[in-house]
């Protein structure tokens, strides 16, 4: 089970939102942690960065990295396109890492994605959608963004001011997907997408 499975909308715009999941294999831990860090908290990073190369930390971990996998992966990546997705799958195949992969997107492109690279899924799981009072639910351009959080950190709110400030031009699409995706723990909101739902959305 993916918490990537239930992102909504109509076709045309998820063939623009895949994710892939890679687990195990090769991938440093001190690679992740040090990606998340500096993203999350990038002044705090730059600090520690200064910090372990003058005490030479940094040409341990060097030598550390060079015992580990040729190509490091991402935990979680976000692709726009089902070139990209192919790309990425291939460069996965290719460095033969070992990781256990999972990739969310419309079955058709996937599929396709597995048979030009001569690979078999191991399983496929569909999302049913929902069930029970959805009258209650917000409307379908605002589940677009927030099911593209795995968490469901994005609020159905947030999105709406969001985009009630973009229409008044209080600020950007882009700023306002970023401020969305800083909220999503899993990483795997895709801001590119989300800020052409809000475009649509304001028109």
């Amino acid at each position: 089970m993916t918490h990537s499975l239930h992102r909504q909308g109509h076709v045309e715009s998820l063939k623009e939102d895949f994710v892939v999941l890679a687990y195990g294999g090769a991938q440093s831990v001190l690679a992740t942690q040090k990606e998340r860090l500096s993203k999350k908290f990038p002044r705090f990073h730059k600090m520690l960065k200064g910090m372990f190369s003058k005490l030479g930390i940094i040409k341990i971990l060097r030598i550390v990295r060079k015992r580990e996998s040729k190509e490091e992966f991402k935990t979680a990546v976000v692709l726009n396109s089902k070139e990209e997705l192919y790309s990425y799958l291939k460069r996965l195949k290719d460095a033969n890492t070992g990781k256990s992969v999972v990739v969310s997107g419309l079955f058709d492109e996937v599929n396709s994605c597995l048979k030009e690279l001569d690979l078999c899924f191991h399983t496929v799981q569909f999302s049913l959608g929902y069930f029970g009072s959805t009258e209650l639910l917000p409307r379908e351009e605002i589940l677009e963004m927030t099911t593209m959080c795995g968490h469901h950190m994005v609020s159905t709110r947030l999105v709406e001011k969001l985009a009630s400030d973009v229409g008044k031009g209080k600020i950007t699409p882009k700023e306002a997907v970023q401020a969305m995706g800083k909220l999503c723990a899993c990483e795997i909101f895709n801001e590119a997408r989300a800020a052409k739902i809000i475009e649509a959305l304001i028109k």
